[in-house]
């Protein structure tokens, strides 16, 4: 598709070539060479155009089954946690430590871990301090729009394809 559209861009520019060639004078053959291009330019364009749209469309359509199938894996894992937490809290009722079948042994593993019960109370050799630090572009933009200049800064003016 892009060397299509590299094509026609081509075509355009020896036809231009050929017009400044000739003084800026349009002849008949130019302009049926023209408006060729453009014709195709504008057909190829709308193909394009079809395909974003198509694309989005999909993309859109991605969206949403990604958001359903994380919903689900949300309910899954929510109900794995209440059964384990069920069967954890039963085996500590009945003072069990490990249940072994033929094909499953569930038991308890020991682990420690550190509650922090108060923050203050925690000597600085164990407190690790994080500065972050972020640019305001949406300032920076009033800034430079109301006249003032930003070392390191510069307000760009972009194209963006819009299709309707």
């Amino acid at each position: 598709i892009m060397n299509s559209l590299f094509k026609i861009s081509n075509d355009m520019q020896l036809i231009v070539n050929e017009l400044i060639a000739n003084g800026g004078e349009l002849t008949d053959e130019l302009q049926d060479q023209l408006q060729i291009t453009e014709s195709q330019m504008k057909q190829k364009a709308s193909g394009y155009a079809q395909v974003i749209r198509a694309m989005k469309y999909d993309n859109d359509v991605v969206d949403a089954e990604i958001k359903r199938l994380q919903a689900i894996k949300k309910v899954r894992k929510n109900t794995t946690e209440r059964l384990q937490n069920a069967l954890s809290d039963a085996m500590q009722q009945f003072e069990m430590d490990v249940i072994e079948t033929p094909t499953t042994k569930i038991s308890f593993r020991s682990s420690q871990s550190v509650e922090i019960t108060d923050e203050n109370a925690i000597d600085k050799q164990f407190k690790t301090q994080i500065i972050t630090t972020k640019i305001d572009k949406m300032e920076i933009k009033r800034a430079i729009k109301g006249g003032a200049t930003v070392d390191g800064a510069e307000l760009i003016t972009n194209k963006n394809l819009q299709i309707k």
